[in-house]
């Protein structure tokens, strides 16, 4: 990133702000997006009820038990609907139509300002899609609250590195445009690569072994799966690695953020090579 664009903080703040009002205009559907996710959660709460009918209540699949993973299952959602975005399916549809190049002229740095508009995307979800989802899920389901305090604390922080991780990720996926143009497949095949290794749909503990070793030194468990570990009070499988409960808090962030940084810097590079080969389509 361009260190004389970067210092254009009150521009990066009229974009977060921008892009909170942008999503003011679209209000009405997240009515259907808290529908949605009722809908994912109901469905895999009764999906890992009926697994663990046939146990005892005690009972566990890799370390978690029934009611681990009915509070794993709805926690993992409610998280998702604060960090899902759509940066990469924006920028494609920028470099498919031409806008691309009023990016390209504004003195600030176009990964600066996707990261500014993502936050500004995320306070409007927390305030009107995750609370609302929280409230109506915490009523219907048995989510068991987070082990303490400083675990509540720490889930909420890991959840903002995981906004920021999933950003970065989806940038870098964004920039394929450049080169291919249309990147449908490849959105459609990062999308579910995500849901599956970041531990949405089964806890990574849940894996085999040799995919728990390989998930340890990739990006997605960060997104996912760390951070309902927290709100659990321990992380399992691929982040054992981490160290004992006295330090595992802070190690769970340290890792998160590490990878925020390392994203970050791939993304730049990947930008700069980008934005010299881009060629513009449209108007």
């Amino acid at each position: 990133m361009n260190p004389v664009r970067a210092l254009h903080l009150p521009a990066y703040a009229g974009f977060f702000v921008g892009q909170f009002h942008k999503m003011l205009a679209y209000r009405t559907r997240y009515v259907t997006g808290i529908i949605s996710y009722l809908v994912y959660v109901t469905t895999y709460y009764f999906l890992w009820k009926a697994v663990f009918s046939r146990r005892a209540p005690d009972d566990a699949i890799a370390g978690f038990s029934g009611a681990q993973m009915a509070t794993y299952v709805a926690i993992g959602w409610i998280a998702r609907s604060f960090y899902f975005n759509n940066v990469d399916r924006e920028l494609a549809e920028q470099v498919q139509n031409g806008s691309i190049a009023v990016a390209l002229s504004r003195p600030v740095s176009l990964q600066g300002t996707i990261v500014a508009s993502t936050l500004g995307e995320g306070l409007f979800r927390f305030l009107f899609f995750t609370l609302p989802i929280s409230v109506v899920i915490f009523l219907l389901f048995p989510v068991a609250p987070p082990a303490s305090a400083l675990h509540a604390a720490a889930f909420l922080l890991s959840n903002v590195l995981a906004l920021a991780i999933l950003t970065q990720l989806n940038f870098l996926v964004g920039l394929c445009a450049f080169p291919l143009k249309n990147i449908d497949g490849v959105m459609r095949a990062k999308h579910y690569l995500i849901e599956l290794l970041s531990g949405l749909l089964i806890p990574v503990a849940m894996f085999p072994g040799w995919l728990q070793s390989l998930s340890a030194w990739l990006p997605f468990q960060a997104i996912s799966y760390l951070p309902s570990s927290l709100w659990l009070g321990h992380a399992r499988a691929g982040a054992e690695w981490l160290g004992g409960d006295a330090t595992l808090i802070g190690r769970v962030l340290l890792v998160q953020a590490a990878w925020v940084a390392a994203l970050a810097a791939l993304g730049a590079f990947c930008w700069g090579l980008a934005a010299r080969r881009l060629s513009v389509q449209g108007g």
